[in-house]
């Protein structure tokens, strides 16, 4: 069997006790120590690309997350995010916006509408967990009047992770980071077919992770 796990709503207990039964390769969310193998992305990979070129080329982002994230990979990009600035001296700056679930999009939109509420933004570039958070963010900025991109004239500039298929077509496009996904389905398959041909029984588990690749487009 081939897994993506939902992380935080997966049934952990029934997970294990399946991954015990079928010989079991889990990819794109990780849970600890169960499945023969993970295959998925390289987190610190994603963050590390963006935070770096933000600050090389602007001022310094703002990490903009769900306070109760979905998918424990978010847990791992603001740990990354923090790790990264501090590394190039800057002060991390974590915006946490309410909502639960797997609406990404309107919770990233009403989080968005009470940040740009306030007098003062703690930075003028944001850069979202994950895209379909920053498609609802650049929502809101359209509806606020709020120009994002590069120039001059701009008041804000936005990028996000995941290269999600709609990321290329917002308005402005949305600069990201892209999983390898060919990789990462390539790779889960091989493991597989390998733990077939060998009965089924690893002799150990493994977790194999790509880099992500920086797409820039409008946004940021």
């Amino acid at each position: 069997m081939l897994l993506a796990p939902l992380g935080r709503d997966s049934d952990r207990s029934f997970i294990e006790k399946f991954c015990k039964d079928i010989p079991t390769i889990l990819f794109d969310s990780n849970l600890e120590g169960m499945g023969a193998a993970f295959v998925g992305s390289d987190n610190a990979s994603f963050i590390e690309q963006t935070v770096d070129y933000l600050c090389r080329s602007g001022e310094p982002p703002a990490f903009f997350e769900m306070r109760h994230p979905a998918n424990p990979n978010a847990n791992k990009r603001r740990i990354a995010y923090i790790n990264k600035m501090e590394s190039l001296g800057f002060e991390p700056q974590v915006i946490k916006v309410d909502g639960r679930g797997w609406g990404f999009e309107e919770i990233g939109r009403q989080g968005a509408f009470k940040l740009l509420e306030q007098p003062r933004l703690p930075s003028r570039t944001i850069l979202c967990s994950n895209d379909r958070l920053a498609i609802g963010f650049l929502s809101a900025c359209y509806e606020k009047g709020l120009r994002v991109g590069l120039g001059d004239d701009c008041d804000l500039r936005v990028a996000s992770h995941d290269d999600h298929p709609f990321s290329k077509f917002t308005c402005p496009s949305l600069t990201t980071a892209a999983h390898d996904y060919n990789a990462v389905s390539n790779r889960t398959v091989e493991t597989l077919t390998q733990l077939v041909e060998g009965g089924g029984r690893p002799n150990a588990r493994t977790e194999t992770l790509f880099p992500a690749r920086l797409i820039l487009r409008s946004s940021a």
